[in-house]
């Protein structure tokens, strides 16, 4: 049996980010996700950011990632919880498709703000957590938190 390596399938901007393919249908997450990457999307743009809308598909078929914003090197994938499980399977998407951007930060773009443990969780794990904040963005980067790169 041969099974393809992963690889990045590019969005056109026609194409919807949700729902992903090989995830349960979640109405209220799909809604809500594809509403957070299109404005965080439009907000990147706006300042000038290169963004590429993408999945990384896998075999079987597995859509994780959202946007590689090349011009800060930041690999983003959408969630729309932020409970202990949420982060346990985005943790492991996002780290095993970051390769494909190497060398890329992590990044989790959150429909609203994490609680304290979600943030200490990705800040442990080097993994920057994005939320809207009025018409803008917050963004807890562990590299600026340590003084890392």
């Amino acid at each position: 049996m041969t099974i393809d390596s992963p690889h990045v399938a590019h969005l056109a901007p026609s194409d919807p980010a949700r729902p992903q393919p090989g995830r349960a249908n979640n109405e209220e997450a799909d809604l809500s996700e594809n509403a957070v990457l299109t404005a965080y999307l439009f907000h990147l743009t706006a300042r000038g950011h290169q963004v590429l809308r993408h999945r990384v598909v896998t075999e079987p078929v597995l859509a994780s990632t959202d946007l590689f914003d090349a011009t800060a090197g930041e690999v983003v994938m959408a969630c729309h919880r932020s409970h202990y499980p949420a982060l346990i399977a985005a943790y492991g998407v996002i780290s095993d498709c970051a390769r494909l951007f190497s060398p890329a930060r992590r990044a989790l773009l959150f429909t609203a703000e994490p609680g304290p443990v979600a943030k200490e969780f990705l800040s442990h794990h080097q993994i920057i957590a994005i939320w809207p904040e009025g018409e803008s963005f917050v963004r807890a980067d562990p590299a600026a938190e340590t003084g890392g790169a």
